[in-house]
């Protein structure tokens, strides 16, 4: 009986998989105590789902040979990733074009080495994921924030005069911003950006000569009506300065095995990407990575269109469930990714906690034994809202919820 037997049916995603002791950042937390309840955390993005079962079975056959050497990415990872984009996108990359990296983060670390100095300004749009803050400056870059805007229906947006402003400002002072980092789709508000959004992105970018550096991790779980476009296609064959980040991590659950497409359409810039990876050390695959990408991308389809649908189910009942017991807590439209935006500027406000979600998350942790992001995270704009992971069995999610409004009262 091979590996992926044992998980037939993980297709059933509400199963309850035990993931205590394995070192989960997520499931092993110090918190957790005797005499009190196990904490449900509804906050680091993996998802408490097993990997498909190819992902499985690819990993266990790797591991069956008992000699664990050094491995080479051949060319057919670059195929299986262009044949996923082809299928799955419609879009057309030739195996030049794509090559493997470490994970997303050291992608966007190389990117800003790449392509900028020490001492340039980096554009992000915060809310936004935390690393978007930390890479630039942990590479002695200057973060340059331009936050995006709310619109009447609670939407949000890149706010194209704002940037435009910020790059002239930049550009007087004698420091101008020589890179973007973009989150598509977004984390944490969760927009799959429109092609017109996308299209005034790359005019942006061009206008300013920035490199644009997209991390587009999560452009396989589009759980909304508006399909997603990655830049790769927006911007088409040859665009310099544009690295696309994604892969096979949050797709199939196997972010732990870090590993990362990166797609430079160029040739110039991909010998940059691949300059800097090399001299980091980061120009050979980790064995099992490799395999499990492989067997992700060839063979994994048909799980992830099922679990699609049990994500959407997981978002409605989420929203059906806010409403009927929580009606102060809005929701972000969920365009893309498994990760709810939660605004409860309504809530701390009626409880008496200010504007402090960070104070709210904790007590929830503490006292309701649930973990949510707290907002701030993403920077000051977060403040006043939580993010939560969808990507559960349905019934920790429910008590997850229901721990939620005992705590609220």
């Amino acid at each position: 009986m091979g590996l992926g037997s044992e998980y037939s049916r993980r297709m059933d995603f509400d199963r309850i998989i035990d993931r205590s002791g394995t070192l989960s950042l997520k499931w092993d937390n110090p918190k957790n105590v005797p005499g009190k309840p196990g904490i449900i955390p509804l906050w680091v993005a993996d998802m408490d789902f097993a990997a498909p079962p190819a992902v499985l079975e690819a990993i266990g056959k790797r591991a069956m040979h008992p000699i664990f050497g050094y491995t080479t990415a051949t060319r057919g990872y670059s195929e299986a990733v262009s044949a996923w984009y082809a299928a799955r996108q419609g879009l057309e990359l030739q195996p030049d074009d794509v090559f493997m990296g470490p994970a997303v983060i050291p992608g966007i670390a190389a990117a800003l080495q790449a392509f900028t100095e020490k001492g340039d300004a980096v554009m992000i749009n915060p809310p936004v994921y935390h690393p978007f803050f930390s890479s630039p400056e942990d590479n002695e870059r200057r973060v340059v924030a331009v936050p995006l805007a709310r619109g009447a229906e609670g939407d949000w947006a890149m706010d194209f005069e704002a940037m435009e402003k910020a790059a002239a400002e930049a550009a007087a002072s004698g420091s101008p911003i020589r890179a973007i980092i973009v989150s598509s789709p977004h984390n944490p508000v969760g927009r799959v950006w429109s092609e017109g959004e996308l299209e005034s992105l790359l005019a942006f970018a061009r206008r300013r000569d920035l490199a644009l550096i997209c991390d587009e991790i999560h452009s396989d779980i589009i759980l909304g009506d508006r399909p997603f476009r990655s830049m790769a296609s927006v911007a088409g064959p040859g665009a310099r300065k544009l690295v696309v980040l994604s892969g096979p991590n949050k797709t199939f659950n196997i972010a732990g095995l870090h590993i990362c497409n990166v797609i430079a359409r160029d040739p110039d810039t991909r010998r940059a990407m691949t300059r800097v990876l090399g001299a980091w050390g980061f120009d050979l695959p980790n064995a099992f990575s490799l395999a499990a990408a492989m067997a992700a991308y060839r063979e994994g389809a048909p799980w992830l269109d099922e679990l699609l649908e049990y994500l959407r189910g997981n978002y409605r009942f989420l929203l059906d469930f806010l409403a009927e017991r929580v009606p102060g807590i809005g929701v972000s439209k969920l365009e893309g990714s498994y990760l709810a935006w939660l605004d409860i500027h309504a809530l701390l406000e009626r409880l008496g906690e200010g504007k402090s979600e960070r104070n709210f998350a904790l007590r929830l942790e503490e006292e309701g034994r649930v973990r949510l992001s707290p907002g701030s995270g993403f920077g000051k704009e977060g403040e006043g809202y939580l993010r939560l992971n969808l990507a559960c069995p349905r019934s920790l999610l429910a008590e997850g919820l229901e721990r939620f409004t005992r705590l609220i009262g």
